[in-house]
This record gives structure tokens, C-alpha cells and sequence, in this order.
């Protein structure tokens, strides 16, 4: 575990600065704080001043002035051998960095206490609110990384269920992008048993409007413009249903057969 001094010292040198430079910062004596480094406290100081200078470099240093303290505290009769000093110099006149020693102590060592108890209390504050900020900013960070995760899903499942309708959409056979209606005619052909290959040309515009196999019970729909030509490889188990009417188709058989609808 690292003394006092090694961390007043290794916090200062993080720093990047001087013994010298600290001292100028915090109008602490540097031969004070070169001893607060060497974990050196016998100085003649009262107390109440020593443990001022110590939190108030500790604080310059971004420590914990009042953990530096504790420790402080406990060590080897750290308060008792400086309590005693102190009645032997309440008469020396000698300015410490920012405190000044008079002959009389009572008031200068009230108004120094008091300091130290309200810079003690203020830095208290600081470190609950920086506490309570840093809480805060973490919950809002982790609020806003489940918002966009969840955002995130919500978009990927929207995009899977489009693919998948997409598909059927493509995979349908019975898919028309013609309503029935003037001059269209909806056509069915019925498979009464397995045909490996049918398909159908509109003879005027030479489109092919369906070219497959059609399994048994299978039922396709389409939309003709007109007289269509009618292959099918089997065609004892073609049926077609048209104006709802339905049965064999006339004249279909192996090759190539024309179909306009059913004869009147």
C-alpha cells in the first residue's frame, strides 16, 4: 500500500509539474510540501495548519484530501506529536503560504478551523453532485443504447416479414397483376392428375402468360386477352373452367391446340 508522500508525490509528477510550480499554485511553502512527499510531518507547525496545508495539497492534486487525512490520522502518533508543539509556538510570528501565525492564537486558529471545516464541507458537496452526474449520464447512455437496439430489431424484423411475403408473392402461380374486366377472361386450368408441362401463349401478342407443371389438384389461374395456343404434355388430365363452365378442353391433346372459350 503506498504512503502519503508516494502519492502526493506520484499524483504530482502525473501532474507534470515542479515541486516548486506546486507551491506557487497553492502558496504552500515548498519545503512544506517536499516533507508532506518524504512522509516527513515533523514540522513546526501547529496542527490545525499542517492538516490544512496536507488537504489543500491533496485537493491541488485531484486526491482525497479527506482519505489523506484518515491516513494521516493514523499514523504513529501523528495528531499527539504535533498537539504538543503547538503550546510551544503560539508566541512565533511567521507567515505559512496563505496563513499567518500571530501572538495570540485563539482567533486565527478559530477562523483557520473553520475554513478547513467549510472547504472540507464544500468539497464533500463537489464529489456527491459529481457522483450524482456521473450516475445520471450513465443511465441516460444506457437508456439511448437499448432505444436503438430496440429501434434496430423492429426494423429487421419488419425487413424478414417483407422478404418472406415478397417470395410467396413471386412463388404463387396465381398471381395476377390484371383485375378481370373488359376484354379479359379468367381462365383455370385444372391438373386431375400430375402434368410435367403446360404452357400457354396469347396468340396475338405472342406473351407467354404461364409456362410450368401443374400436380394433381392443382388449380392455376390466369387472364387471357384473347384466343390463346394451349400445350400440354398430358392431356387426359388437363381440365379447364372458363365463364364457369369446366371440363375437357376440345381438341388440347399432345402438341399444340387452340383455345378461345368454350363453343356456343
Amino acid at each position: 500500500m503506498q504512503t502519503i508522500g508516494e502519492r502526493l508525490e506520484e499524483a504530482r509528477k502525473h501532474k507534470g509539474i515542479s515541486v516548486r510550480e506546486a507551491a506557487e499554485s497553492t502558496k504552500i511553502r515548498g519545503e512544506y510540501l517536499a516533507a508532506f512527499e518524504n512522509n516527513s510531518f515533523q514540522i513546526d507547525l501547529p496542527e490545525i495548519y499542517i492538516r490544512g496545508f496536507l488537504r489543500n495539497y491533496a485537493n491541488f492534486l485531484k486526491l482525497n484530501g479527506t482519505r489523506i487525512l484518515t491516513d494521516y490520522d493514523g499514523l504513529s502518533g501523528g495528531e499527539s506529536q504535533h498537539t504538543a508543539k503547538s503550546a510551544t509556538q503560539e508566541n512565533q510570528t511567521e507567515s505559512y503560504g496563505r496563513l499567518e501565525l500571530g501572538h495570540s492564537t485563539g482567533p486565527s486558529t478559530e477562523s483557520t478551523a473553520a475554513a478547513v471545516a467549510r472547504e472540507q464541507e464544500e468539497g464533500q458537496e463537489r464529489r456527491r453532485e459529481s457522483a450524482f452526474t456521473s450516475a445520471e449520464g450513465r443511465d441516460k447512455a444506457f437508456y439511448i443504447k437499448v432505444g436503438a437496439t430496440i429501434v434496430a430489431t423492429l426494423v429487421l424484423v419488419a425487413a424478414a416479414i417483407a422478404i418472406v411475403f415478397a417470395i410467396i408473392g413471386s412463388d404463387s402461380p396465381e398471381a395476377a397483376t390484371d383485375e378481370p374486366g373488359e376484354g379479359i377472361n379468367e381462365l383455370f386450368l385444372i391438373g386431375r392428375g400430375n402434368i410435367d408441362q403446360v404452357r400457354v401463349t396469347e396468340i396475338e401478342t405472342g406473351e407467354t402468360i404461364y409456362e410450368g407443371s401443374i400436380a394433381e389438384g392443382g388449380r392455376i389461374a390466369l387472364r387471357r386477352r384473347g384466343p390463346v395456343n394451349i400445350f400440354v404434355s398430358h392431356r387426359e388430365y388437363l381440365r379447364i373452367e372458363e365463364d364457369g363452365r369446366g371440363g375437357n378442353t376440345p381438341g388440347v391433346g399432345e402438341g399444340r391446340a387452340r383455345w378461345e372459350g368454350w363453343p356456343e
